[in-house]
């Protein structure tokens, strides 16, 4: 999930400030090769704000493909300079356009823009992957076909609406449990039960800075849909179950209400004397502001993406002494039957209908979302969208800065645990609602959690699924 989003996403999706790989790495190369393109005469490439509109129609005779996105925040420029070698070795020049930093300024301006007959020019567009559906139902961006199963299961199925595909899953993320290794282990937080368990044992005075079994992202926004759908699944629930017109709402079904139910319940007073399972600081928390208080000692876990990774190992590099903390990290609770599960985050890629340069716009996306690009990605601080870009090596080698950024490497046991953890965490990853109404769905479903906080547990299943509906 980016700052989303949550997806991202950020996420959620998801919204953090490094998405991905778990290996913070020296970035001078990159962004070396980054500047002397910039200050090249010849570059065939750009960043732009978004220009002033023309027309509802592009000029004829434009040749500048252009690709609207938010923007990278791994501090390694990586997409760009991805961008900027295809543009070098096609001979085309290519504009990237920034879209403001939220999430909900990204969609906005995007659909904005689209529905007024594209006036920005955009050949291609990055969306988060919970708008993919609203995009395509409006028909803004145009079938393409992602070629191969080599995609993560839920970042596939994240592309496609009513019976096509609309986009290529170009970057994923996916949730994951970080914890102090230096105070618990990682055997009692294989289910939400054991790791509430784990909570009520633990003695305080072990350190007297914890006061919460665990951080996560409760604040209103895409982070606390995350978590809402991440507890109905792992009672073993659905928000929604199957897709287009035969999707059904399932919120108000026991599994799924006692999911939620245990969300709010496990949120409780920091101060208390015993430790409550979920710190009530979540409440105003997101992915950044959680990964601070958890780097700070407040709590023995974190849920968070792959991105907090770089900066636990950081910690864990600097610290000296008996008391210096050490991390961990496995997948999310499970059900209590079953396999774990994780919202999908990250960010799909897709053409624009009626773009002028509908051909070289495939061919950028195919070639961004290829297997040698998706490695460069990773190792620029993403976490690929393809299983094979896992392993290997970064394709495009010395064009896009050299060595690939290999820095701050974590340390082998965490690296060994990561690596088994996101692995799994993206094959069992699971959708959002697929809906054209997302950004009602998920108002919706934060307004109820925050009903229930307060002891509204009134169903709601029948409100949610004219929202699925947009009535």
């Amino acid at each position: 999930m980016r700052k989303r989003g949550a997806g991202d996403g950020a996420r959620p999706g998801t919204g953090a400030a490094l998405r991905g790989r778990a290996a913070a790495r020296p970035r001078a190369r990159l962004v070396l090769a980054l500047v002397l393109c910039l200050l090249a005469a010849a570059c065939s490439w750009r960043h732009e704000d978004p220009p002033a509109p023309r027309s509802a129609a592009c000029r004829p005779g434009d040749d500048t493909l252009r690709i609207a996105t938010g923007g990278d925040l791994t501090g390694t420029d990586i997409r760009a300079l991805l961008i900027q070698h295809w543009a070098e070795e096609r001979k085309v020049p290519v504009r990237i356009v920034q879209l403001p930093d939220t999430a909900d300024g990204q969609r906005s301006q995007l659909v904005a823009s689209l529905q007024a007959g594209n006036p920005y020019c955009y050949d291609l567009v990055n969306l988060d992957v919970t708008w993919t559906a609203e995009f395509a139902a409006q028909r803004l961006i145009t079938p393409v076909d992602p070629g191969g199963d080599d995609f993560w299961p839920a970042a596939s199925k994240g592309v496609r609406y009513g019976g096509e595909s609309w986009a290529v899953p170009w970057n994923t993320d996916v949730g994951l449990l970080f914890y102090r290794a230096d105070l618990i282990g990682p055997g009692g937080l294989g289910t939400w039960d054991a790791l509430a368990e784990t909570v009520r044992t633990f003695r305080r005075e072990r350190d007297p800075r914890v006061r919460a079994g665990l951080l996560t992202q409760l604040r209103p926004y895409e982070g606390l849909t995350v978590n809402a759908a991440e507890a109905v699944w792992r009672a073993g629930g659905e928000i929604v179950s199957g897709e287009g017109e035969k999707a059904r709402v399932t919120v108000d079904e026991p599994a799924a209400t006692a999911g939620l139910l245990d969300l709010v319940k496990a949120v409780g007073d920091e101060d208390s004397p015993g430790l409550p399972v979920i710190g009530d600081s979540s409440r105003h928390l997101d992915e950044q502001s959680s990964l601070e208080r958890f780097l700070s000692g407040d709590a023995l876990m974190l849920r968070d993406w792959p991105f907090a990774a770089v900066q636990l190992a950081q910690a864990e590099k600097r610290g000296t002494g008996e008391d210096r903390p050490r991390y961990g990290v496995t997948q999310l609770p499970r059900a209590r039957t079953g396999a774990s599960a994780a919202a999908l985050g990250g960010q799909n890629l897709a053409v624009v209908a009626g773009s002028g340069h509908d051909s070289l716009a495939r061919d950028l996306l195919t070639y961004l979302t290829g297997a040698g690009a998706e490695r460069c990605l990773r190792d620029g601080g993403f976490v690929p969208a393809r299983r094979s870009a896992l392993a290997g090596e970064c394709e495009a080698g010395e064009d896009v800065g050299g060595a690939t950024p290999r820095g701050t490497e974590l340390p082998a046991d965490f690296r060994r645990a990561y690596d088994t953890a996101l692995r799994a965490a993206l094959e069992d990853a699971r959708t959002r609602p697929v809906t054209p109404y997302y950004a009602a769905v998920t108002r919706e479903i934060q307004q109820r959690v925050g009903a229930m906080r307060k002891g509204d547990v009134r169903p709601f299943a029948a409100e949610l699924a004219r929202t699925l509906r947009g009535r």
